[in-house]
């Protein structure tokens, strides 16, 4: 029975057959082209990986014997790294080869809500923060495939329309409702928090209400229009 052997040649993996193919060990399959066979890059991870497993085992990958007990090759200490480098070999090999790389990030798509699910919207008699109100909009779209609401767009648009204003605290910019703000209910209460105390913003029943049907111009905001 033969094995394969690997000859590196000019940058790409030539295999030819060769005697006495070990039993109960797999080679990786590789392309064929005529009577030589080409190994891909991530053929190539996978011998790889196949032969730390197997190190990390105790076992010789070239003849698939038992290593000897006083090898060097069965410290434990080795044994854990070769553990080690076949489960990043692993990694490489699920994100399609490429090493230190990522996957690209799923493109979502830009929020919106039907007229329909607007009328379910939540709206509470007790005043909330604007990212509570902004969750309860969230909670109705499907956020592995869409963006969600923004709170920036929502406050971007309260502070183009004149209900909020920014004020510098402590180096830092701090939304706070104007006198209109105010007149649409959004209000300012002192609450003491994790790190100390802190001036929340609310939103009553009317200001949520008026969110809502504004919620149009909003959107182009959330999506950059």
């Amino acid at each position: 029975m033969r094995f394969v052997c690997v000859i590196v040649r000019s940058g790409e993996t030539r295999v030819k057959f060769c005697p006495n193919k070990p039993m109960g060990v797999r080679l990786p399959s590789a392309k064929t082209k005529g009577d030589i066979k080409i190994m891909t890059e991530l053929d190539k991870l996978k011998r790889a990986q196949m032969y730390m497993d197997q190190l990390a085992e105790g076992i010789d990958p070239i003849d698939g014997a038992a290593l000897p007990e006083d090898t060097i090759l069965n410290n434990v200490r080795l044994s854990r790294c070769f553990f080690y480098v076949s489960d990043i070999l692993r990694q490489v090999i699920e994100n399609g080869g490429v090493v230190g790389g990522k996957k690209p990030k799923k493109v979502l798509l830009p929020f919106a809500l039907p007229n329909e699910l607007r009328d379910s919207i939540e709206i509470t008699s007790s005043p909330v923060m604007i990212k509570h109100f902004t969750d309860k909009i969230n909670s109705f779209i499907d956020q592995d495939v869409m963006q969600k609401l923004k709170v920036t767009a929502v406050t971007a648009w309260l502070l183009s329309s004149g209900f909020l204003y920014e004020e510098i605290v402590t180096d830092k910019k701090r939304k706070r409702p104007t006198k209109s703000g105010e007149a649409l209910g959004i209000t300012s209460e002192f609450r003491e928090g994790q790190y100390g105390g802190y001036l929340a913003v609310l939103y009553d029943e009317t200001a949520q209400r008026h969110i809502v049907s504004n919620l149009d111009q909003i959107i182009s905001v959330s999506n950059g229009e």
